[in-house]
């Protein structure tokens, strides 16, 4: 197999070791608090199964291509959310995010990308690198409703305000784009294995034993 060398493009070529481990423990804890947002929300809806409904309905408008699971995440960190995206998605609409935003943090898949090892090169004294195969596996993301976000470079194409300004709340931007909403039967099953450490989730009586009973918090 042959391997190709190439320079290094990337933003994080000029970080420190410490910026490197930074990073890392940032996504770390970004993960963490989208984990426990999970547990937290399901927590939430077995003592009040008749927001499932609800949940529904939310899950539909800021799901989009990520995972029910992270729809469960979203609700507890912000149940007002109507679009959510990243802030490069956002910035391909035009719209910044602004700086004093509290994100929202979800877990999303890496597939495809290549694993790259570095080596310093005795010839010129920089570091290169060189493909290492395909890379798989999960990490946190920061995702924000389009309320956190202004217009970019040019007035919104909806209502006219300016770049840096937030829209009115009259402006279409605002409005939820709504998708397919997921089953009530596949709310539950989440409920049940987000519970399963606790004690399973009972649609009759919230979080119970197999009687029913509520079980202590």
């Amino acid at each position: 197999m042959t391997t190709t060398k190439r320079r290094r493009t990337r933003p994080r070529a000029r970080w420190s070791e410490e910026d490197k481990q930074a990073w890392r423990a940032r996504k770390y804890q970004d993960k963490q608090i989208a984990n426990d947002a999970v547990v937290t929300a399901a927590r939430a809806l077995s003592e009040r199964p008749d927001l499932i409904d609800a949940f529904r309905e939310y899950a539909a408008r800021v799901q989009g291509h990520r995972t029910l699971r992270n729809a469960l995440a979203m609700l507890a960190q912000n149940p007002a959310a109507t679009r959510v995206h990243s802030a490069f998605f956002w910035a391909k609409e035009d719209r910044a995010v602004v700086k004093t935003a509290e994100p929202m943090r979800v877990i999303a898949r890496r597939r495809g990308g290549n694993k790259v090892e570095e080596f310093d090169n005795p010839e010129t004294g920089e570091t290169e690198e060189i493909d290492a195969g395909a890379w798989n596996g999960f990490t946190s993301e920061r995702v924000f409703d389009v309320r956190d976000t202004t217009p970019k470079n040019r007035p919104c194409n909806h209502c006219g305000t300016h770049p840096g300004l937030r829209c009115p709340d009259s402006c279409l931007v605002y409005e939820p784009v709504r998708g397919t909403a997921p089953t009530r039967d596949e709310v539950l099953e989440l409920l049940d294995q987000v519970l399963k450490d606790d004690i399973g989730f009972c649609e009759d009586g919230g979080a119970g034993d197999e009687d029913g009973a509520e079980g202590d918090e």
